[in-house]
């Protein structure tokens, strides 16, 4: 299992850059995906009406996602909920067993993200929702519209292991300048 899990966000190595892969555009409508997810979390539900919406994917035993967690409380800071929608979405979170989500609970309690905390009840259609995901950390920035302005996808042996508010902000200021 702990195989399995490395293998998953990959370990960090100098030279390797990330992946050039797209988010779907949400052909679909995103607020059945959403309403469909347990909430982790005390954070209001996400609102997703005419604003863009940020979503990462992570697992409470994922090393990028904790500093990234930091990054998107610090983007929460510039971007407030009418502004932006920031959900995080828990996947691969069986690769390790974790009685009572103790590790779940203690990520959020240490990370005390600003944004939506959400489960699916099945990974594996919200993994095939956004394109066959299978790394984590990955973000998706969509405009308002439902259309794929940004990606970050972890890549395993990358250097870079997760994004950072500095370079989402230009690409949200983007989306939020165009009527």
């Amino acid at each position: 299992l702990v195989i399995v899990g490395l293998s998953l966000w990959g370990m960090p190595a100098v030279g390797n850059v990330q992946s050039s892969a797209k988010a779907p555009n949400l052909e679909s409508d995103l607020k059945t995906v959403i309403r469909a997810m347990t909430p982790l979390s005390d954070w209001a539900a996400p609102v997703l009406d005419n604003k863009p919406v940020l979503i990462t994917f992570f697992a409470s035993w994922c090393p990028p996602c904790r500093p990234e967690f930091a990054e998107l409380n610090h983007l929460r800071k510039i971007f407030p909920p009418e502004k932006l929608e920031i959900i995080a979405i828990n996947l691969f979170e069986n690769h390790f067993d974790d009685p009572g989500q103790i590790r779940m609970k203690r990520f959020l309690r240490k990370s005390s993200p600003q944004f939506s905390t959400l489960a699916p009840r099945d990974d594996a259609s919200v993994i095939r929702q956004f394109g066959n995901l299978g790394r984590i950390p990955t973000v998706y920035l969509y405009d308002a519209f439902g259309k794929s302005r940004y990606s970050f996808i972890h890549q395993q042996d990358a250097t870079k292991t997760h994004v950072t508010a500095a370079e989402l902000v230009p690409h949200i200021e983007n989306i939020l300048s165009q009527p």
